[in-house]
């Protein structure tokens, strides 16, 4: 019997950053499009749309980053058989200290920038996730001049204030012991790739396959 597996990834990526993963025999691997976003809207309840458009049962979610954030909020609507979670957060208590000196500060007020200022994020970007090769950095560099300035502004409060206890009863946790933009001081993940760093689903893939070979 074939079973279903659905990829969410990070903040204004693409399926292209699952390039280099391999799943085991009898799944199929769908990605999660990321929708557009109603400006007032609740992370519940833009996952409750995301949810809708999930077209199997009891299928496995693997969320990377923001994405896994997003994979926990749907498993809250719907039954999900397991959740892999992949340099991202599962719990209010491993968000790193600097959410909340972001917040403190006051800088979530740059979001209200005009668009022409926030396309210097690029430099914010790469300072945190940090391409390790010229493809990484090229596709970086792609998600930037894609991504939405619109998701950007409903995306990066969502994150900063996601509160979370909730643990599906089978969920997987991967994270990088480099991961710069998620420091692994702050979580508990079930799995550590020592080298790994915010982009490892990507550049650490190898190692990732051989986890999922074993967790699915």
């Amino acid at each position: 019997m074939t079973k279903h597996i659905y990829l969410i990834s990070g903040m204004g990526a693409d399926e292209r950053i699952f390039k280099y993963l391999r799943f085991p025999e009898g799944y199929t691997a769908h990605f999660l499009h990321w929708l557009p976003t109603i400006p007032t809207e609740t992370f519940a309840d833009y996952a409750a749309r995301m949810a809708q458009c999930i077209e199997h049962e009891n299928v496995t979610l693997l969320g990377v980053s923001f994405g896994g954030m997003l994979s926990l909020e749907i498993a809250r609507k719907r039954q999900i058989e397991k959740v892999i979670l992949v340099s991202s957060l599962k719990h209010t208590h491993e968000k790193p200290a600097y959410f909340r000196w972001v917040k403190k500060t006051g800088l979530l007020r740059l979001l209200d920038l005009p668009d022409y200022i926030i396309k210097r994020k690029k430099y914010f970007v790469k300072h945190f996730l940090r391409g390790e090769t010229e493809e990484e950095k090229q596709l970086l560099n792609d998600y930037m001049q894609k991504t939405s300035f619109d998701y950007l502004r409903w995306a990066i409060p969502v994150v900063l204030n996601w509160e979370n206890e909730f643990t599906p009863s089978s969920l997987v946790h991967i994270h990088g012991g480099k991961d710069f933009t998620l420091p692994i001081r702050y979580v508990k993940p079930t799995y550590t790739i020592a080298s790994g760093g915010h982009l490892m689903v990507f550049n650490r893939a190898a190692e990732i396959n051989e986890i999922l070979s074993r967790e699915l």
